[in-house]
């Protein structure tokens, strides 16, 4: 069957039996191009539920339906972007429809399913698999944001690898871009904006690609009057790779994925410094030595400022709440002493230093919650592996759930004693509004470490945002740094969320919108930043976390941690930057790390900190690198350690006009060495570069532009050499260095 019109230039290909897509193609006076689909489609439905071993929920027993039959004849409409057509089907018992919308505009083609409601059905899941058969050729891969280099031969992949989901922790658009010289471009993109869907890609045989879209889609068909999933767009008529992220940026724009682009003045060049009140279960491993009372931050305050950090990040302190919510009115409990926490503040702004607030989002932790998730460690599937070595958790767009899981075990063990002495029995939340948490479909709370908050439900939402404008008010802070908004991304099974039960993982975005308006109104340079990197996170934020760029550290220190389709290398590394940059919601801001309380907490035992996994000289050059990148550096306490004399260079670096209002420069040509990390701004006839050779060679780098030597701002190793012809940058050496164009 062809679904094709007069205004749209694709048509689709479905199979009569089905209603599946079986192929794509374009003509138009410009070109033409067409693959080939093999497309599977399965329910997960009915059986039961139990809390999963790490928390959360996992399912047993259920239906698992992927006999699809056409059922009806296809109903033709016209819609406000394009053309569409309904094609109903059965999945087994359950009822549906398949949407194909040709657009008038690209993306030129998408597709979604529809479900009627007041079906007694209870879907779990639906996975859909396209096995996309290529046009014979040599195509190359793209997909910005995601663990793999620019322009990767697909004949190279010979495992999955993952897409981040635009609603994810990590920064990916979601988009794969495939171009061959001979047979066209094609772009597909997952766009599920109301669940985490779980995304990977592989090349599965000769001119072959298998695009995997778990939806984590969940509904209770009765409590609906019908409900539909948007699983994808396709368009085959998209430009090459490298210029095609202007036509993304529509693409972007007319989905609503569009930065508030007014960050707080004071953001673009800052250095944060991440600090936590109370003592940490590492210091019977680590020597690392948090500020045991609020007194000794404050004492400390002068020299972080000479350190040049600008905006202390204050989280909640340890031993309880920890990372973890008792009650967001109550700043003693959370924070610590309500007195000295506005004498911090106070003397902060004194010295120029913004002061925010890390505030949780996952759920409350009691006594018979943490209890639970002992008790699941102890007798789960992990327990025996708990002292096994653990590799670090972000070096991978595709979670290594035997990694992961371990560390996250030990993790609960470890801190269990300290939140168990600390907590309430059962907090008084679970009594006051039931309604605010998740729970199964028997009525029970469930959490993972925490019982969670589902932040879709606006009466919770009023509480929290009352709550945000009173630590605004009452402590004069500049802002909230939002940890975990998506942490829980299991289907929340309570009456009144039921039918659409997956939705409650991106509840938090809801929250956010209503947020920002109240935020500026109280103090319009307050920084909203947030935890997750992707896409839908973006649209309400001033910034957001660089958990996306992780793996890059790892990758380049670590040459265990490489991959056949990975960075390779700097200039790898700084063109993986650039390319995440052009495919990121324009005005999009992200804070750069290279260690943070998630770093520290998740890798080995004895391998806290990046010095430890590497060595300084490393840290100092990744921290030159992160550092130089657009946007704020941030350093989790501890950190500054060996490398005191950097921080100050670089915030004056970074703070320095050219840095802040220059046009940024990236060094990657293909004359470029491989070797090197190179950015830099240029203002006028001024450059200001940051240059870092991370090889045990010395580079060469040919001075094409002419440039004229001014001035060393700091230096790493052994100084490099500038003269008329070529700059000389030694083993493993870095420097920021002021150049005239001449």
């Amino acid at each position: 069957m062809k679904l094709d019109h007069l205004e749209s230039t694709h048509q689709f290909e479905v199979d009569d039996k089905t209603g599946l897509l079986t192929g794509l193609s374009y003509k138009s006076t410009s070109g033409a191009g067409n693959v080939g689909f093999e497309t599977t489609l399965n329910i997960q439905s009915g059986g039961g539920e139990r809390r999963a071993a790490t928390g959360g929920l996992e399912y047993f027993d259920c239906d698992n339906q992927s006999v699809v039959t056409s059922s009806g004849e296809q109903i033709y409409g016209q819609g406000n972007n394009g053309i569409n057509w309904h094609l109903p089907i059965s999945i087994g018992a359950i009822k549906a429809e398949l949407i194909y919308r040709l657009d008038r505009q690209s993306a030129a083609a998408s597709f979604a399913i529809y479900f009627p409601g007041g079906q007694e059905v209870l879907i779990r899941d639906i996975n859909l698999v396209f096995q996309i058969k290529l046009p014979p050729d040599n195509w190359i891969l793209n997909m910005p944001g995601n663990g793999l280099r620019k322009d990767v031969p697909i004949s190279i992949l010979n495992t999955e690898v993952g897409i981040s989901p635009v609603g994810g922790l990590r920064g990916s658009s979601s988009i794969v871009h495939l171009g061959s010289e001979n047979n066209g471009q094609i772009a597909i993109w997952p766009n599920n904006r109301v669940e985490i869907a779980e995304l990977t890609l592989k090349n599965s045989g000769e001119h072959q690609i298998q695009l995997k879209i778990n939806t984590n889609f969940g509904s209770d068909l009765s409590a609906v009057s019908s409900v539909e999933l948007e699983i994808c767009k396709i368009d085959l008529s998209v430009p090459v790779y490298d210029q095609f992220a202007p036509v993304f940026q529509d693409w972007l724009r007319r989905d609503g994925y569009v930065s508030p682009n007014n960050p707080p003045k004071w953001i673009d060049g800052a250095m944060i410094y991440e600090a936590q009140i109370g003592f940490s279960v590492f210091n019977e491993v680590n020597h690392y030595s948090p500020y045991p009372k609020v007194r000794d931050l404050i004492n400390d305050l002068d020299q972080i400022a000479e350190y040049g950090f600008t905006c202390i990040q204050l989280m909640p302190k340890q031993p309880y709440p920890s990372y973890n919510i008792h009650d967001f009115w109550d700043i003693d409990t959370s924070y610590g002493n309500k007195a000295e926490i506005k004498e911090l503040v106070q003397k902060a702004h004194k010295l120029g230093i913004k002061v925010i607030l890390d505030i949780l989002l996952h759920g409350v932790l009691d006594k018979e919650s943490i209890k639970i998730a002992a008790d699941g460690v102890r007798s789960g599937p992990f327990a025996e592996l708990i002292s096994s070595e653990t590799g670090d958790s972000f070096n991978s767009d595709v979670k290594d759930w035997h990694n992961y899981l371990i560390a996250w075990s030990r993790h609960i063990l470890d801190f269990e004693k300290y939140w168990y002495e600390g907590s309430p029995h059962v907090s008084p939340l679970i009594a006051q509004h039931p309604d605010w948490f998740y729970t199964n479909s028997d009525g029970q709370v469930q959490g993972v470490y925490t019982k969670a908050f589902d932040a879709r439900n606006s009466s919770w939402q009023d509480y929290f945002i009352s709550a945000c404008e009173f630590l605004m008010n009452e402590l004069n802070i500049d802002g909230f740094r939002f940890d975990a908004p998506s942490y829980n991304d299991f289907p929340n099974w309570a009456n009144w969320a039921r039918g659409r039960a997956g939705a409650s993982a991106l509840g938090c975005l809801g929250l956010f919108d209503r947020l920002r308006p109240v935020m500026k109104k109280i103090n319009p340079q307050s920084l909203l930043y947030t935890e997750p990197s992707g896409h839908v996170f973006r649209q309400a934020m001033d910034l957001n976390y660089n958990y996306d760029e992780q793996w890059l550290v790892t990758s380049l220190a670590d040459k265990k941690a490489q991959s056949a389709w990975g960075i390779r290398c700097a200039k790898d590394l700084a063109s993986w930057v650039a390319e995440r940059d052009r495919f990121l919601p324009n005005g999009s801001l992200t804070a750069h790390h290279i260690d943070s309380h998630d770093t520290f907490w998740w890798p080995s035992w004895g391998k806290k900190w990046r010095r430890e996994q590497f060595d300084i000289t490393k840290v100092k050059l990744l921290t030159l690198i992160f550092g130089s990148l657009p946007g704020p550096f941030m350093m989790f306490s501890g950190g500054e350690i060996g490398i005191e004399d950097l921080l100050p260079k670089l915030a004056k670096v970074k703070r320095s006009k050219i840095w802040l209002t220059g046009e940024i420069n990236w060094w990657t040509k293909a004359t470029d060495p491989d070797g090197l990390f190179a950015i830099s701004r240029s203002l006028d006839k001024q450059v200001s570069a940051s240059l870092v050779n991370f090889t045990d060679k010395e580079l060469v780098v040919k001075n094409d532009a002419n440039y004229q030597l001014k001035s060393v701002l700091l230096q790493i190793g052994e100084s490099i050499v500038v003269d008329s012809s070529q700059i000389k940058l030694p083993p493993f050496t870095g420097a920021v260095v002021e150049f005239e164009i001449g």
